[in-house]
């Protein structure tokens, strides 16, 4: 049976789907979610900040496979570098950046209270192994 076959056949039952939307509905309702998706829609919208995420991201992909054998030029590295530099000086991208790295750790802490809660290792249980 596939990984998916089973996860199909499992079911939750009505007490357990009610505590995932409530825990759902919480996660969203704090400032932390609400500031991460504000920060999202604005630099969605900001046309300079894409701009700049799409050059840095272009020049990367060309250079991918040179970076990977080590065999980027210096000045290509400074390009590189330059673009990374006017991507993440964007207010609105830093913005963004700052409000995902706060939700992953509202996030990696909520995890690990779950964990407490209930004695298991909750993130590592939940991740796919190599064989799965």
């Amino acid at each position: 049976m596939t990984q998916t076959q089973l996860a199909s056949e499992l079911t939750l039952d009505s007490q357990v789907n009610g505590a995932i939307q409530a825990f759902a509905q919480t996660l969203a309702d704090t400032p932390e979610f609400q500031t991460f998706e504000e920060d999202y829609r604005a630099f969605k919208h900001d046309r300079t900040a894409q701009e700049a995420v799409r050059l840095f991201q272009e020049k990367q992909r060309s250079l991918q496979m040179m970076q990977q054998l080590g065999m980027l030029e210096q000045s290509e590295l400074d390009e590189l570098k330059h673009l990374r530099e006017a991507m993440t000086n964007q207010p609105s991208v830093q913005a963004y950046l700052d409000a995902q790295n706060v939700l992953i750790l509202l996030c990696q802490s909520t995890a690990q209270e779950l964990s407490t809660a209930i004695g298991l290792d909750f993130a590592n249980t939940c991740t796919s192994s190599c064989c799965g």
